[in-house]
């Protein structure tokens, strides 16, 4: 069984599919791997996208899913779904469904998700099957959404002002958001740990975690505000290269700039 690592919302747990190559392991905690093939000859439109979903079972509700091109690659298709195990409920039933879009209609799919064990998440075949076009009438299918990524995950950003007042010019304060969540720094003298959650509010952070150095008093003083106010974020401000940490009132508790 897997026990959950983390409370974020499904929607900030978006897989990815990637033909013919690996999948990034580092951001992950399950990569569903294997093929996807169907037996007639038939000859994909050049629009054609894959499109590998997650369900649970025996409901059959979508909890992931990701799209890529085809291209000119040819049956089997080479998949990769990266899956947080935090999404994944403990003692749940799960199962791939394929699809294969194009003209806004899925013209391949299996006709029953493939059951999936998260302990053995390699070498899975899914077949599918060509779907005869609807008529023409039919009202046009909406080809799932592939969730955008995060902008704060995987971004190292630097810490401009505490509270509206600039940092202390001899301290480097850092903050960065790993695409597990795990987020941490500099506070200007130690180093700290702690956990981004991005559901309701839309980002808070767990209780901070650091190291414990002796810096100068001033320095000090700086890092416990800076925890205080990590701990107090109810939200955030992103405009270009600039990011701000807001409060439950949407006032400003840190200011930061995006690291080269």
């Amino acid at each position: 069984m897997l026990q959950t690592l983390s409370k974020c919302a499904a929607w900030l747990l978006a897989g990815l599919i990637v033909l013919t190559l690996a999948a990034p392991a580092q951001a992950v905690d399950i990569t569903f791997a294997g093929n996807v093939s169907y037996r007639e000859r038939i000859t994909l439109p050049p629009d054609a996208e894959l499109v590998i979903s997650l369900v649970s079972l025996p409901g059959q509700h979508r909890v992931v899913s990701a799209q890529a091109a085809l291209g000119k690659t040819n049956s089997p298709f080479q998949f990769s779904l990266a899956v947080r195990s935090s999404v994944l409920a403990d003692a749940g039933s799960y199962g791939l469904v394929a699809e294969i879009w194009s003209g806004g209609y899925a013209i391949f799919s299996n006709a029953r998700p493939v059951p999936v064990d998260p302990l053995l998440p390699s070498g899975i075949l899914i077949p599918v099957e060509h779907r005869a076009p609807p008529p023409h009438d039919a009202p046009e299918q909406v080809l799932l959404p592939v969730e955008a990524p995060n902008p704060l995950l995987d971004t190292a950003w630097t810490v401009t002002s505490i509270g509206g007042e600039p940092i202390l010019p001899q301290t480097n304060v850092t903050l960065s958001i790993a695409d597990d969540f795990r987020a941490g720094g500099s506070g200007g003298c130690n180093s700290y740990f702690s956990e981004a959650e991005f559901a309701a509010p839309p980002l808070t952070f767990s209780p901070i975690a650091s190291t414990r150095m002796a810096c100068d008093p001033a320095i000090m003083a700086q890092e416990a505000r800076f925890f205080a106010a990590l701990e107090a974020t109810a939200g955030y401000d992103l405009s270009g290269d600039a990011l701000q940490l807001v409060d439950a009132a949407g006032v400003a508790l840190v200011g930061l700039v995006r690291q080269p």
